[in-house]
């Protein structure tokens, strides 16, 4: 009876260490997602997208760059428009071969309202975070929902 009790200490211990590594390597998982969203999400905000001087273009090919440095192959991300200042990224996400899931599609934009500096207690188009809140031109609409979508094609 003694050696099953100690046997079973062992197997708990051993089950509890390989939990506490998955744990951990989560949480740092979970941490550099957050990093890697944030990272995105300020350089997008950097980037001025307004329709008078600004340049979606710019923008896309940065968020090009990344899904390319991911691993993406570069026939399945394009930046494509109508002129050199409204660019568009397209990318394609290919799915499981003989999978039966349907297509969708995930569409967002960059271009944002023109924005005074006058009328803002911080730059527009300097990303800053301050009491717990972010600032700056395209914060909620929409270049978030952005940040999170280019973040989420590089974890997939």
């Amino acid at each position: 009876m003694k050696h099953r009790c100690y046997s079973n200490s062992i197997v708990a211990l051993v089950c509890f260490l390989c939990a506490h590594s998955v744990w951990a390597a989560a949480a740092q998982s979970d941490a550099a997602t957050r990093k890697m969203a944030h990272d995105i999400f300020k350089q997008l905000i950097e980037i001025n997208t307004t329709d008078s001087i600004g340049s979606t273009t710019e923008a896309a090919q940065a968020m090009a760059k990344r899904l390319l440095d991911a691993g993406f192959p570069k026939d399945d991300v394009v930046v494509i428009g109508p002129n050199e200042r409204k660019g568009n990224m397209v990318a394609r996400y290919r799915g499981r071969t003989g999978s039966k899931l349907r297509p969708i599609l995930i569409i967002g934009h960059t271009d944002v309202v023109e924005a005074r500096r006058e009328d803002w207690t911080t730059d527009p188009f300097k990303f800053v975070e301050k009491d717990g809140y972010y600032y700056g031109r395209g914060t909620q609409d929409m270049k978030e929902a952005d940040a999170i979508a280019v973040t989420d094609f590089i974890r997939l």
